[in-house]
């Protein structure tokens, strides 16, 4: 499960920030710390969390826009001049965000003046912190249907309706606007079913705003005040992960590389991936290592069968050829049984270089059948030759004898073709 620390700015250069961790189901991680937004770097850095930075909701005006496109180059473009009714400010100063649209509904878009965000990712880069995503504060209230949800903060109060984007409005004025929407005269409307409201805020704003709302109490379903004795990030956070709103940081101002942010959430699936590999490669040395070991294993029974077979031979480097030569120059007359010699001897090699550390002491053929007089470590050893060989079809091996030799066993090995 990936890790999020969520830091809240504050407006100003000089002003201090707040931060806490959650994971992706908005569970807090420990506690909240204050300080300078270097500080919240190193808390970033030791926690290797995806870094999600709050703005001022009074610096971001949140609207709504009702065009065709989806995403892409053409909706930024086409942004400025759906919104510029809208606004009071030159729209080449202006940054335009897109949010996602929810089924066939408006657009949510977030507007912000650009030299604001280009001062704010500098001071982010300044203290070290390359956000994944950067959001108004007023994304983070959330809300829920047919309730109007409010923070209330020192002089500011984010109003935030069930199905529109989040507006920001001095505290004192919090009463009005909230009379206005519960009235249903804003643009016209006609008046409303009655609606719940929960407002959030620390004791003493929720204790100057109480004494005005009470006259609003009886045309509503309901009035929940709810004190934050933490403050308000806990709640800003666990709501702006698990319902993220208008990322600011789109366009020119986009992360030109996302794999540092997003690093925290796979490193678990990468670590898990590279052991995979090792233990894949691991598992491959091993069993080649393995391979090499029983072909030398079988080289050394072959050529230990061939010079007991012929004692005045020299170094052998192709056993089948130098024994297909000396049989030839034996006669032409036992040429199919030499072959057979050769079959059967072939077979017995293979069978000693797995059996592990049987030797060969004597070996004879005569008319199809080999005798065999192996040393063992111990009568299992001599099964095991036994079964090998009779498991390569077309011949049999019965074990004549097994004496004790010490800490060894000493046996004899009859081998013949099966039904001969």
């Amino acid at each position: 499960m990936s890790e999020s620390l969520v830091i809240r700015m504050g407006a100003g250069a000089g002003a201090s920030a707040s931060w806490v961790a959650v994971d992706d189901t908005g569970a807090i991680l420990g506690d909240v710390g204050t300080g300078t937004l270097a500080d919240a770097a190193l808390a970033a850095t030791s926690r290797q969390a995806i870094v999600l930075v709050l703005a001022p909701a009074l610096e971001v005006m949140r609207a709504s826009a009702d065009l065709p496109l989806r995403s892409g180059p053409r909706l930024l473009q086409a942004l400025p001049f759906a919104l510029e009714e809208q606004l009071a400010e030159d729209v080449d100063a202006l940054h335009f965000a897109p949010g996602i649209r929810a089924d066939d509904g408006p657009l949510p878009v977030a507007v912000v003046r650009r030299v604001l965000i280009e001062e704010w990712i500098a001071r982010l880069a300044a203290a070290g912190i390359r956000p994944a995503r950067l959001y108004s504060e007023a994304d983070a209230v959330g809300s829920m249907p047919n309730t109007m949800t409010l923070l209330v903060q020192d002089d500011i109060a984010i109003l935030s309706p069930a199905d529109g984007p989040p507006a920001t409005v001095d505290a004192s004025a919090a009463a009005t606007v909230l009379e206005l929407c519960i009235a249903g005269d804003v643009e016209g409307e006609t008046e409303r079913d009655p609606m719940h409201v929960v407002i959030y805020g620390d004791e003493t704003s929720l204790a100057e705003l109480e004494p005005r709302l009470e006259s609003l109490r009886p045309r509503l379903a309901s009035l929940d005040l709810r004190a934050l004795v933490d403050g308000p990030l806990p709640r800003l956070a666990a709501q702006i992960v698990t319902s993220p709103g208008v990322n600011l940081l789109q366009g020119e101002f986009a992360p030109r590389s996302s794999l540092r942010a997003y690093w925290p959430a796979w490193r678990l699936a990468a670590a898990l991936l590279l052991a995979l590999v090792v233990a894949m490669l691991g598992t491959q040395l091993a069993e080649a290592y393995r391979s090499r070991q029983q072909l030398a294993a079988v080289r050394a029974a072959v050529d230990q069968a061939f010079h007991y077979v012929f004692p005045d031979a020299g170094p052998v480097v192709d056993a089948r050829a130098e024994l297909s030569s000396r049989l030839q120059r034996l006669g032409s007359r036992g040429a199919g049984g030499n072959h057979e010699f050769l079959d059967v001897l072939r077979v017995v090699a293979q069978a000693l270089g797995s059996s592990g550390g049987a030797r060969i002491e004597a070996v004879s053929y005569r008319a199809g059948t080999m005798e065999l007089r192996l040393r063992a470590p111990s009568v299992e050893v001599l099964d095991r030759i036994q079964n090998q060989i009779g498991q390569t079809g077309g011949l049999q091996a019965q074990i004549q004898s097994a004496n004790a030799s010490g800490s060894e066993v000493i046996g004899r090995l009859q081998i013949s073709r099966t039904g001969g």
